[in-house]
């Protein structure tokens, strides 16, 4: 879930499509009797386009109704803000669910579509992506997915959301539940796989077995799995029980259509998030900089 804090008390919530109902039901399960807090549904009222891409900012300069400025010194990640485009009144995030540059741009269902074409006129080489290519791109960073990387199965933990959660901040619901966690420890955890198919046109999806080479014994599942348009290679995230074989370079096997291929488990993402891979640059560039004036 993301939400967006438009005022001391006013929020709007975004989320996975497929949980709008399971969300909903939960936050209305979680009210007391004493909390004055209105829930309102939206869902059918709203729409979101993601634009992604080093020239995103660019293209949603020319198609804002004043000049808003987007450089991201200014606008940061996870921040938002509220925007005049061609016509409509549109809340900007700053996030990327594909570790590209890029915005989330809310905005009124009936407004969509104008937005959708103004943004296609301000530049022809604006080119529309959808599923298959958010799942290429974000399973090269490593980014899982709710619903499917993630689900009420998982605890955080073993999900390896470790860096959100603090558990010295006070109660929280779930806190108990996640200390019992920790302190029994993990016996499986979510990694990411390069899967080794080849020549062979296949990739994992979900729901695939993984086996210990020496055994055949099941010892995970997939989860998600793509082909990687930027890095080239066969790309999978998947929990594996038992920590010897969270290691980079641990070499398991996965069952795919009636035939197992090589599986070598990741200590890290195959491609850096873009934000990552802009400081490694303006390192570098500093770093030759300096060399230079030596």
């Amino acid at each position: 879930l993301t939400f967006v804090r438009l005022a001391d008390d006013d929020f709007y919530v975004t989320g996975y499509s497929g949980y709008q109902l399971h969300d909903l039901r939960w936050m209305k399960e979680q009210l007391k009797a004493d909390e004055q807090v209105d829930i309102e549904d939206v869902t059918s009222k709203r729409a979101v386009l993601f634009i992604n891409g080093p020239k995103s900012e660019e293209i949603v300069s020319k198609v804002l109704d004043s000049p808003v400025d987007l450089a991201r010194t200014e606008f940061k990640a996870f921040q938002w803000r509220k925007l005049g485009m061609a016509g409509a009144d549109v809340i900007a995030v700053r996030m990327s669910f594909i570790g590209e540059h890029g915005l989330e741009l809310h905005c009124e269902r009936d407004q969509v579509a104008n937005i959708f074409q103004k943004l296609h006129e301000a530049d022809p080489k604006l080119a529309d992506w959808g599923g298959s290519a958010m799942t290429s791109f974000r399973l090269e960073k490593s980014v899982p997915l709710f619903g499917k990387d993630i689900t009420k199965d998982h605890n955080a933990f073993e999900a390896g959301l470790d860096r959100f959660i603090k558990l010295d901040k006070g109660d929280f619901i779930g806190r108990d539940a996640l200390v019992e966690v920790k302190e029994k420890g993990l016996t499986r955890k979510l990694v990411q796989m390069e899967v080794m198919v080849g020549e062979d046109q296949v990739d994992a999806f979900g729901n695939e077995s993984i086996r210990c080479p020496e055994t055949n014994k099941v010892v995970g599942f997939t989860t998600s799995g793509a082909y990687g348009c930027l890095t080239g290679k066969s790309i999978a995230l998947g929990y594996v029980y038992g920590s010897e074989r969270w290691v980079g370079g641990t070499k398991l096997k996965v069952d795919l259509l009636g035939k197992q291929y090589d599986l070598q488990v990741l200590d890290k993402a195959p491609m850096a998030p873009a934000a990552v891979r802009d400081r490694q640059a303006a390192k570098a560039a500093a770093a030759a900089a300096t060399a230079t004036s030596a």
